[in-house]
């Protein structure tokens, strides 16, 4: 395996009207993103305008990661999502995008017909072993590790780095060779998985002309939540599933002392953000009320039933759910309060105090018109990222 670390210093910063725009890493390394003669590309961009339309890049595939902020992205004719810190979404290059809100963000850019992934690692003080969690038929591989905060040692055959924060690792398989490596630390790292063919005209074929198929953040999170589940992590998320109230923190005590980590908090609001566990929920008490009122069944019958569902989707049905999306083990990503480091205290501060901003960028954005989408390029900035 060859690796290489990409640091300030080597980070080629353009300015542009709505703020700045740094290229981690691109490849070929004497690829031009101007010219979109690359392979893949890692960025990150800062946005301080409220309304900003990404660059129209119909040869490639990109995945965007919030590091700071909010933000709504509306893809004329598509869809519209909402992501806020640590959470990406997928999209097709070549649609026309525009997005509202001020953030600081991390992007991947593949061409089509090869494949990128990006993920969350969070180091740990003894050294865990990672490998590609994708399976690809392409020739190559590339996993590349960026620090977002905090640091992390990076053990790669027999050497090992220090990856402070702000810096970029960028590890390269021979043909065959399976990637591993080991990381210990603390803090926060976006990993990239990127499989491609032997160089950017070789890509196959038939793939680079394959209409993108969009995988929804439902999936993505589902792929991150691959490791084998145990009874423990069912009992947790028993827990879990029953306590996403609004009052939930006032009345279970146990809560009130618990810190959820960014990845089992991003997959929560990935079952919420749909009401999945709420359809069903109420769905069955549908079922059950149109059984009591067509006389199918005596009204003490109907009760049993009902009472029995409840306690069927509060023990069985919505843990179940919660199951399919929660990075495991989920006792690793659940901890008391006064055990918290100086890190994660810092964390859970951060987050208490990006509440109110999400409601302030839901209030303004939670309406968006298509005719916003359909607006001319002409006297709108474009995001050169």
């Amino acid at each position: 395996m060859k690796f290489r670390f990409f640091r300030q210093e080597n980070y080629k910063v353009s300015q542009w009207d709505g703020g700045t725009t740094k290229e981690l890493a691109i490849f070929p390394e004497t690829a031009d993103y101007s010219q979109r003669d690359f392979l893949w590309r890692l960025s990150s961009a800062t946005v301080e305008k409220e309304e900003s339309h990404f660059s129209h890049l119909p040869d490639y595939d990109r995945v965007l990661m919030v590091i700071e902020g909010e933000v709504v992205l509306s893809y004329e004719n598509q869809r519209v999502t909402r992501l806020i810190r640590l959470e990406q979404d997928r999209f097709d290059g070549g649609w026309n995008t525009t997005s509202f809100g001020k953030i600081t963000d991390y992007n991947l850019m593949v061409r089509k017909g090869s494949e990128g992934y990006l993920d969350l690692i969070f180091p740990e003080k003894e050294k865990q072993l990672y490998r590609s969690t994708e399976e690809s038929t392409k020739t190559h591989s590339v996993h590349t590790l960026y620090c977002l905060d905090g640091y992390a040692v990076v053990c790669i055959g027999d050497e090992s780095s220090l990856l402070k924060a702000g810096e970029q690792l960028v590890i390269e398989s021979e043909e065959g060779e399976e990637i591993q490596y080991g990381i210990m630390g603390e803090g926060t790292l976006i990993r990239g998985q990127i499989f491609y063919a032997d160089t950017p005209g070789r890509n196959d074929e038939s793939d680079e002309h394959k209409p993108y198929k969009q995988e929804s953040g439902m999936q993505a999170e589902r792929k991150n939540s691959r490791e084998k589940a145990t009874l423990d992590d069912f009992k947790l998320c028993i827990y879990l599933a029953n306590v996403q109230f609004r009052w939930a923190k006032h009345i279970v005590k146990s809560l009130r002392n618990l810190w959820f980590d960014q990845q089992l908090s991003a997959a929560i609001r990935k079952v919420e953000s749909f009401y999945i566990t709420t359809i069903i929920f109420f769905a069955g008490l549908a079922a059950v009320t149109v059984l009591a009122a067509s006389g199918a069944l005596h009204n003490m019958a109907c009760v049993a039933i009902a009472v029995a569902w409840i306690l069927a989707d509060c023990l069985l049905v919505s843990p179940a759910i919660y199951m399919l999306f929660v990075p495991k083990p989920v006792r690793k990503h659940m901890k008391k309060i006064d055990q918290l480091t100086p890190y994660e205290q810092k964390l859970r501060e951060q987050e208490a105090s990006s509440d109110s901003r999400t409601d302030r960028i839901l209030k303004r954005y939670g309406g968006i018109e298509r005719s916003w989408m359909s607006r001319n390029d002409d006297g709108n900035d474009r995001l050169n990222r």
